[in-house]
């Protein structure tokens, strides 16, 4: 009888230890789905200008597919300012650079801000560049800055946004406050560092 009794109990303590082993293995494809997922998680909602850092060396491309142009390398930690909400694994960047990265690539930024000294820029447009009171090539006219001419920044990195238009926007302080077109994402950017 004391033997049934035993039995009965290693059969009982082996079906909790299924019950307990099923469970934590149906859990595991989750908590994979979870990691797996979160690069993706960088490019959803509204994160237009904000900013990623680069988490290895990465290369920025000229559209959202690694079978496109190189247009740059980046470096290791090296800040960048998101110009879409990305798709298929990349994400629009407008600075230091206009072009796609992998989300996978990217991290939050951390610290803090570099120095406002960095806020320099420098426009690379032949014909010069409107600026405009929003973000949109039909806002008001606030003023012009010539080719090679000097702007400043509102922030480091830069504040951002992509237009209904598909530009990417830039916000400067000075010649004049408002906002300037940096191009279209993949295609050659508007504005370089000062020298």
């Amino acid at each position: 009888m004391e033997i049934m009794q035993k039995n009965n109990r290693l059969q009982v303590s082996a079906g909790v230890l299924a019950v307990v082993i099923a469970t934590a293995g149906l859990s595991l494809p989750a908590v994979a789905e979870t990691e797996a997922a979160q690069p993706a998680q960088l490019a959803q909602g509204s994160i237009i200008g904000q900013c990623r850092a680069v988490n290895k060396k990465v290369s920025v491309y000229k559209q959202a597919s690694t079978t496109g142009s190189i247009v740059s390398t980046l470096n290791p930690d090296t800040r960048v300012t998101l110009a879409d909400t990305g798709s298929g694994g990349f994400i629009g960047i407008s600075s230091p650079v206009s072009g796609y990265v992998q989300t996978a690539n990217l991290k939050p930024c951390t610290g803090t801000t570099p120095p406002t000294g960095n806020t320099c820029r420098r426009v690379l447009q032949p014909l010069g560049l409107s600026i405009r009171k929003e973000p949109s090539p039909t806002a008001a006219y606030v003023g012009g800055v010539a080719n090679l001419a000097r702007v400043t920044l509102t922030t480091n990195p830069a504040t951002a946004r992509l237009g209904a238009d598909g530009r990417n926007w830039i916000q400067i302080a000075s010649p004049a406050a408002g906002w300037v077109s940096n191009g279209f994402p993949g295609g050659s950017s508007n504005l370089t560092l000062c020298p």
